[in-house]
Protein backbone atom coordinates (compact mmCIF):
# COMPACT_ATOMS: atom_id res chain seq x y z
CA UNK A 1 0.00 0.00 0.00
CA UNK A 2 1.28 3.49 -0.83
CA UNK A 3 0.03 7.05 0.95
CA UNK A 4 -0.29 9.90 -0.89
CA UNK A 5 -0.78 13.21 0.91
CA UNK A 6 -3.16 15.49 -1.85
CA UNK A 7 -1.76 18.61 0.50
CA UNK A 8 1.66 18.58 0.90
CA UNK A 9 2.44 15.82 -1.95
CA UNK A 10 3.82 12.93 0.57
CA UNK A 11 4.68 9.71 -0.55
CA UNK A 12 5.21 6.70 1.67
CA UNK A 13 4.31 2.79 2.67
CA UNK A 14 3.09 4.62 6.24
CA UNK A 15 0.74 6.58 6.92
CA UNK A 16 0.68 8.78 10.88
CA UNK A 17 -1.52 8.20 13.23
CA UNK A 18 -5.41 7.68 12.83
CA UNK A 19 -4.67 8.30 8.79
CA UNK A 20 -2.87 11.66 9.32
CA UNK A 21 -0.22 12.73 6.68
CA UNK A 22 3.56 11.84 8.85
CA UNK A 23 4.71 15.11 6.82
CA UNK A 24 2.06 17.91 7.47
CA UNK A 25 -0.35 15.90 9.82
CA UNK A 26 -3.38 16.16 7.20
CA UNK A 27 -6.25 13.88 7.04
CA UNK A 28 -6.33 14.65 3.10
CA UNK A 29 -4.55 11.10 3.08
CA UNK A 30 -5.06 8.63 -0.04
CA UNK A 31 -4.50 5.27 -0.24
CA UNK A 32 -3.56 3.03 -3.42
CA UNK A 33 -2.53 0.09 -3.74
CA UNK A 34 0.98 -1.32 -6.19
CA UNK A 35 0.64 -2.74 -8.95
CA UNK A 36 1.38 -6.23 -9.32
CA UNK A 37 3.97 -5.71 -11.84
CA UNK A 38 5.48 -3.94 -8.25
CA UNK A 39 5.40 -6.98 -6.40
CA UNK A 40 6.91 -9.23 -8.45
CA UNK A 41 10.28 -10.85 -7.38
CA UNK A 42 13.40 -9.50 -8.47
CA UNK A 43 15.21 -11.14 -12.12
CA UNK A 44 17.18 -14.24 -11.23
CA UNK A 45 19.90 -13.31 -13.12
CA UNK A 46 20.03 -10.43 -10.37
CA UNK A 47 20.23 -13.09 -7.45
CA UNK A 48 23.27 -14.95 -9.89
CA UNK A 49 25.27 -11.70 -10.57
CA UNK A 50 24.68 -11.62 -6.16
CA UNK A 51 25.95 -14.42 -5.47
CA UNK A 52 28.88 -14.60 -7.98
CA UNK A 53 30.14 -10.84 -6.40
CA UNK A 54 29.87 -11.60 -3.05
CA UNK A 55 31.85 -15.34 -4.10
CA UNK A 56 34.10 -13.12 -5.81
CA UNK A 57 34.42 -10.75 -3.02
CA UNK A 58 35.00 -13.87 0.08
CA UNK A 59 37.72 -15.25 -2.36
CA UNK A 60 39.61 -11.45 -2.71
CA UNK A 61 39.65 -11.36 0.93
CA UNK A 62 40.83 -15.52 1.65
CA UNK A 63 43.70 -14.16 -1.08
CA UNK A 64 44.48 -11.55 0.60
CA UNK A 65 45.02 -13.21 3.64
CA UNK A 66 46.93 -16.06 2.69
CA UNK A 67 49.72 -13.75 0.47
Amino acid sequence: MAFLCNDCSYKGKRSGISGQCPACGSFNVTVSKRKTEEEESPAKWRLVLLIFLWSFLILLIIWKLVS
